[in-house]
């Protein structure tokens, strides 16, 4: 039995399919729960989520599930982490949280740290090859991951977490629920955390703060509003990424270096020409981000069979990382953007290339709706609705100094007043760039049931579009302003149909199609000498999914298994442009991906259980990669990066009464790190162990529990490819314009301890 569930589940999520409660303890223990719809699904409950070092990201909760190839920098998941399902990216995949999308208005990235802290989630629901008809995003090509976060509790609570571990990892939570206000009418929690860990190589930390709050006011039965807000900071030193050879001779705990380099004394009328260490600075690798997320939720019934479903939301996102430590040239030239670059050292002339602390700034507003109409009449489910959003999303880059002990004067680049000038008073702008985007998409499904609901059949369709404006204003890194409009729309069906022999016995057969908008990237650079702009060269992304699936569900045993085939279109990949030394979009054409997708869980005896997923997925590029007007790479028929051929993954559980342990282990195959696979990185098996206890009730302290976490509990080797946000690949390793990957080392052992209470 779970210790620290919450007393009941969230009131305000949307049931997308039948969930039958058998027992006190899941076939599965939350790994695996019963599933009806007509498309694969994944679905992860409390009881499992609550077993993971709560430290952890909501990507480290899914490392399980059948599809999914993910990892984080550490054992904390502090300090982030990609995830790939099916081959797709990261910036593939839509990921919202109560509805609400989560992925970067611009290029569609999520950071995983930058989300719920685990003990607020209550479900995390994962469709590998598509996602909900209403689904409020413009970027999910690749399959979605929907968050739903836990509802105030009935009863007034205080609960108590305090965790510690390896390289002096702790967090804080508090969480205090209100209980219900009169009679029945109003609840509410609100939870704050700080969370800290040190880098397992290196010098630095992370440094994380959090909060959530949610409220329920229910105006009269069937009609209620839920309001939320997440407040998120994050302040990070990031790990530093090696090559292959690179580890090889320098060792994979090498890491960015630990003194601060030193400027030169300024000489008036000499130019000091300073020059960056090559091992570069810890301290001057940063990443900074706050953001915060408000939504409402209003259910309001309209008639017996008729409900309005209104959620409106505001998302605002700030910060900056990557490498900080850069050089800037002071000039005097009136033909120079506002005249050159101001004296940076303060020596009186104009001469110096100095070392400043400077890198891109994303700063985001993003307000948005959906609305919903669902109509139960007869054998139809009918639901209808539209979503809207616009975003205000501005990258700039302006700069400050450092001290010679390695200090910015301002870590966030927010101060204006410490900004680096041109010779006209203007800040330094390395790139300067506004996008304001308009999407919505208008939406319509029916779901019907026959023969006492064992036949259903889905049928929907949803026409999606985003207006870009973009802005290239003058900087440094584009001195040539310029505006582009474009218009991205597709009408994306989908159908599906499911077949209930018995109550055990399921059959489901699923059609999708799938649309994603270039990123805002594609418009950056774009200016000539002559003043005319290069074509944009790529455009939406778009895939079609078929799936065919059977299911099967008893008291003791749960299993389900997918065949699926993916026909991709115009797949964008930024690949290294050796040319222009940047990472550019290309349109790397077509693509098939194919595979066969299982979990299962068994209860073999009263306390015990086993869970297993295993998945095939062969993703393959269809023609060469067009570089230039007559260069090509032989990319046909290669597989596409970080794709591995096999994953599997198993569980051995425990529970009994106040006792609960997992052992687990997942195994992620070879894969090709390049576009033309001519780099591999070798497959690895990660264990970790979770065991918890639940001390009876002691006075003021409610079920106080002690939980431990060991991570990589093999202390296993291996490596992950750094990608970027999830699309940056290299197109060759050796040979002419070769360009090495670079890869995260991964965290060995780690613990963690955590002590809870409630009051």
């Amino acid at each position: 039995m779970s210790f620290i569930t919450p007393s009941v589940a969230a009131d305000d999520s949307v049931i997308l399919d039948t969930l039958v409660v058998e027992d006190t303890i899941s076939v599965g223990n939350g790994l695996i729960n019963k599933q009806t719809g007509v498309q694969a699904r994944s679905v992860i409950s409390r009881e499992a989520i609550e077993q993971k070092n709560t430290q952890n990201n909501v990507y480290q909760a899914m490392d399980l599930l059948p599809g999914v190839n993910t990892y984080s920098y550490d054992a904390t998941g502090l300090f982030g982490g990609n995830i790939r399902m099916r081959g797709f990216n990261s910036d593939q995949i839509g990921v919202s949280i109560d509805g609400v999308p989560m992925n970067d208005a611009g290029n569609f990235a999520v950071y995983a740290s930058e989300l719920v802290d685990l003990e607020n989630l209550e479900e995390i629901s994962v469709i590998q090859g598509g996602s909900e008809i209403d689904t409020p995003m413009v970027g999910a090509v690749g399959g979605s991951i929907g968050m739903t976060t836990s509802a105030p509790t009935d009863q007034p609570r205080f609960r108590i977490n305090q965790s510690y571990g390896s390289y002096n990892a702790f967090k804080t939570f508090l969480r205090a629920d209100t209980g219900y206000l009169g009679d029945k009418v109003f609840k509410a929690f609100i939870s704050v955390s700080k969370a800290k860990a040190n880098k397992w190589k290196g010098d630095g930390e992370a440094n994380r703060e959090h909060l959530d709050f949610k409220a329920v006011l229910n105006l009269s039965p069937n009609n209620k509003i839920t309001g939320s807000v997440l407040y998120n900071r994050l302040f990070n030193n990031h790990l530093r990424t090696l090559s292959l050879d690179q580890i090889n001779t320098l060792g994979g705990r090498t890491d960015f270096g630990t003194v601060p380099p030193q400027h030169l004394t300024g000489i008036n009328g000499t130019a000091q020409v300073e020059v960056p260490p090559t091992n570069s600075y810890y301290n001057l690798r940063l990443n900074p981000y706050r953001n915060y997320l408000g939504t409402l939720q209003g259910r309001f019934q309209l008639l017996s069979n008729l409900q309005l479903e209104v959620d409106p939301y505001y998302s605002y996102g700030y910060g900056t990382g990557g490498n900080q430590l850069r050089t800037l040239t002071e000039s005097n030239d009136p033909t120079a953007l506002g005249g050159g670059i101001s004296d940076i050292n303060q020596d009186g002339d104009s001469l110096d290339t100095i070392m400043i602390y400077s890198s891109g700034v994303t700063e985001t507003e993003r307000p948005g709706v959906t609305a919903r109409l669902r109509w139960q009449i007869a054998n139809n489910n009918i639901m209808a609705g539209y979503w809207f959003e616009y975003s205000h999303h501005r990258r700039f880059q302006p700069a400050v100094i450092f001290d010679d002990n390695g200090n910015s004067a301002d870590p966030w680049l927010e101060k204006s007043s410490e900004f680096l000038l041109r010779q006209d008073g203007t800040p330094y702008q390395g790139r300067n760039f506004l996008t304001k985007s308009y999407s919505q998409s208008f939406f319509a499904q029916d779901d019907l049931s026959f023969f006492e609901n064992k036949l259903k059949i889905s049928l929907g369709l949803r026409y999606t579009e985003i207006k870009r404006d973009f802005y290239n204003l003058t900087s440094e890194g584009g001195p040539i302003a310029y505006n582009i409009k474009k218009t991205y729309g597709r009408l994306l069906p989908n159908a599906g149909i499911s077949y209930q022999f018995t109550e055990q016995h399921q059959v489901f057969f699923s059609h999708s199609e799938n649309f994603k908008a270039p990123p805002d990237s594609v418009y950056y650079g774009l200016a000539q000498a002559d003043g005319t702009l290069k074509p944009v060269n790529v455009d939406e992304e778009t895939s079609m999914n078929w799936e065919l699936g059977y299911r099967f569900n008893s008291h003791n045993i749960s299993f389900a298994g997918t065949l699926f085939l993916i026909d991709y279109r115009n797949r964008i990949a930024a690949a290294y442009d050796i040319e222009n030394d940047a990472y550019t979009n290309y349109n790397v054409g077509n693509s098939i991906t194919k595979g066969v997708e299982l979990e299962s869980a068994w209860r073999f005896l009263e306390n015990w259980s086993l869970y297993g997923s295993f998945s095939f997925t062969d993703s393959r590029m269809k023609q060469n990669l067009q570089t230039g007007v007559n260069t090509f790479e032989p990319t046909t028929g290669k597989a596409f990066p970080d794709t591995p051929y096999w994953m599997a993954g198993l569980a051995l559980q425990y529970r009994n009464g106040s006792w609960s342990a997992n052992i687990s282990a997942k195994y992620t195959g070879d894969r090709y790190t390049t576009l033309v696979n001519d780099e591999l990185i070798k497959g690895y098996t990660l264990v970790n162990l979770d065991a918890g206890y639940q001390f009876p009730t002691m006075g003021w302290f409610k079920n106080p529990a002690v939980r431990l976490n060991i991570y990589n509990l093999l202390n296993q080797d291996y490596l992950n490819l750094n990608a970027g946000s999830g699309s940056g690949f290299t197109t060759r390793a050796q040979g002419d314009g070769g360009r090495s990957p670079s890869y995260y080392v991964g965290a060995p052992i780690s613990f963690s301890v955590m002590l809870s209470t409630d009051f």
